[in-house]
């Protein structure tokens, strides 16, 4: 199995804002089957960012995974990842 690796600085930018930009991520990834996104020097994520991350995540058939992940950065997608839970259980 091919693991493919991403940097997310250098493919986008040091500060994902946009909710798109996250959508724009996993249409690049549909043809993979395991990916691992480094977010080595992103500087800021955007809720918006982060809430369709999570949602793209959950509905993908890709196996994804995370490296080098600030505190800020980690701290923002639990929180996001709680509160989808939270509204999918509910």
């Amino acid at each position: 199995m091919n693991v493919v690796e991403i940097d997310l600085e250098k493919t986008f930018a040091k500060k994902l804002g946009m909710r798109t930009t996250a959508m724009k991520l996993f249409q690049d990834l549909e043809n993979e089957t395991e990916v691992i996104l480094d977010f080595k020097d992103i500087e800021f994520m955007s809720r918006s960012f982060a809430q369709e991350y999570v949602y793209q995540k959950h509905k993908s058939k890709v196996c994804v995974r995370e490296s080098n992940m600030s505190d800020f950065v980690r701290g923002l997608l639990e929180v996001v990842e709680e509160d989808y839970k939270e509204t999918c259980l509910s």
